[in-house]
């Protein structure tokens, strides 16, 4: 317990003193090596095999065995690490390695903790890494916590509430351990925390002594027969106000390990052209203060018309408004993108809130910077069947409630009806189309079919810059991907590691 505590200690402080260096672990022969940048663990390494990039991504599935030999040489003639030379020769997305990176610096400081580790040395610093795992001290804690099974006990009648003042949302929450947290924005019994989160018994306990060994979490007396009365001394502490019951800023996960596309301009570069155009197409779209259209549906006439890299940049945009609240939602459960773009993993998202009960859009929620997203969450063999559900109807109201703007990422109109459905239920849409590669017939067949009173406008992507505009690049924008709609999806879904909430 006392290296344990050392440990934590160390690792404390140097996230305090934003540190940058190299911190060793040593226990006999085994090494583990942490570096930090300015407070925060970037990556880890081993120098045993057992917990090596190189290992991870065999594990899943990313690269063949065989093929390991060939990425070792391509890193070592251009001087690169082993996961950047697997993302050259894609085998990987960099969003994709940057989970990997994550769990392999995680599973290594589990596997210092558990087995005792002690402090060697901390060498001053800095060193930049192509995917970094970005983890301070309270997501170390969070994973030890994890790692502890014992459940929480408590008597059936226990006003339970969590302590007021922490920020909860530097590190990624499982939706299951959201749906609790939001819950105990305000005081509650077990009994009801059951019913209001539709979580089974076990796995509420679970939840809950995770969040215990936290210390976040407070018991405020008995509750009597019928409605709950909050002690005064706790009254303010607990509770939450804001337009839903659910506290955005201090729970939903911000995502700090984000690998950006290069071709989100407005993040990328800011001040260049393209971005002073979506400028330009968010002060157009918010040019009706009377009545503001707060749910835009982006679309394309077409497949690799660029939809989802103009709904992106859109929705960045609209989020460095001070002072405005801007989501994006991935509603093209055929060829996803949004996470690709953003740079974050596809789960949890829209699926997993639409396939589950009574837990809140919230839970699947996450936000890179002031903007919320909610990736698709996957690819799924009956879009239309879910995006047809009530639910995702519901959805489109909640989030209404609680942001100024609400962008839907939707399919392109043809060949498929999803984008039917999904601008049915926004405000207003935007068309995009391609020059060159948008097809006449296309365009007409969209015209036809979408509801035309709801046009806000067409942005015309890919167009010949002026003269006096000549770095712009004509050939930036694109759909991305493939865009096959018939058999969408074209790479492996690969499957979450499983967490201590499975059976």
């Amino acid at each position: 317990m006392a290296i344990l505590n050392s440990l934590l200690e160390e690792i404390r402080k140097l996230q305090e003193n934003r540190e940058s260096g190299v911190l060793v672990l040593k226990k006999q022969d085994q090494r583990v090596s942490i570096f930090y940048r300015e407070g925060v663990v970037q990556a880890a390494s081993f120098n045993l095999d057992t917990h090596r990039i190189g290992a991870y991504l065999i594990r899943e599935e990313f690269l063949p065995e065989a093929d390991v030999p060939r990425v070792l040489a391509d890193a070592r003639k251009e001087k690169i690490l082993f996961g950047e030379a697997a993302v050259r020769r894609k085998y990987l997305d960099a969003p994709e390695l940057a989970e990997i990176v994550r769990r392999q610096t995680i599973d290594l400081l589990k596997h210092a903790f558990k087995n005792s580790f002690a402090l060697e040395s901390f060498t001053r610093g800095l060193r930049s890494f192509y995917c970094s795992a970005n983890i301070n001290v309270a997501y170390v804690l969070l994973e030890l916590s994890r790692s502890n099974t014992i459940p929480f006990e408590s008597a059936s009648g226990t006003i339970i509430a969590l302590r007021g003042g922490e920020d909860l949302s530097g590190v990624p929450w499982y939706p299951k351990e959201l749906c609790v947290l939001g819950e105990l924005s305000r005081s509650t019994t077990f009994s009801e925390l059951m019913e209001s989160t539709g979580i089974d018994e076990p796995a509420l306990n679970r939840i809950l002594g995770v969040l215990d060994r936290l210390g976040i979490l407070e018991t405020v007396g008995n509750a009597p027969a019928g409605d709950i009365t909050i002690p005064a001394e706790t009254a303010g502490k607990t509770a939450v106000i804001k337009k839903s019951s659910f506290p955005f800023e201090r729970l939903v996960p911000m995502v700090t390990n984000a690998v950006f596309g290069e071709k989100l301009e407005v993040v990328n570069n800011p001040s260049s052209f393209i971005s002073e155009q979506f400028k330009t197409l968010k002060v157009r779209i918010r040019e009706d203060s009377e009545n503001p259209t707060r749910v835009i549906t982006v679309s394309s006439p077409d497949q690799q018309d660029g939809k989802s890299l103009v709904s992106s940049n859109l929705a960045l945009t609209l989020s460095m408004e001070s002072g405005r609240r801007t989501v994006i939602v991935d509603c093209d459960l055929r060829n996803p993108t949004l996470n690709r773009y953003l740079g974050v993993a596809s789960e949890p998202g829209l699926i997993q809130y639409l396939s589950n009960g009574n837990m809140s859009p919230y839970c699947f929620m996450r936000r890179v910077g002031n903007l919320f997203f909610l990736t698709s969450g996957g690819t799924s063999e009956n879009p239309i069947e879910l995006l047809s559900l009530r639910k995702m109807k519901q959805l489109i109201e909640a989030l209404k409630l609680d942001f100024d703007t609400v962008i839907l990422d939707a399919p392109p109109f043809s060949p498929i009806a999803d984008a039917r459905i999904i601008a049915g239920l926004s405000d207003g849409l935007l068309m995009v189309i391609r020059c060159g590669r948008s097809s006449y017939s296309s365009i007409v067949n969209a015209f036809k079919i979408m509801d035309r009173s709801k046009l806000l406008g067409v942005v015309f992507n890919d167009v010949k810059p002026m003269l006096f505009n000549t770095y712009y690049n004509r050939g930036y924008y694109n759909y991305g991907g493939d865009g096959r709609y018939i058999n969408a999806g074209n790479r492996k879904s690969r499957v979450s590691p499983k967490n201590y909430l499975e059976p």
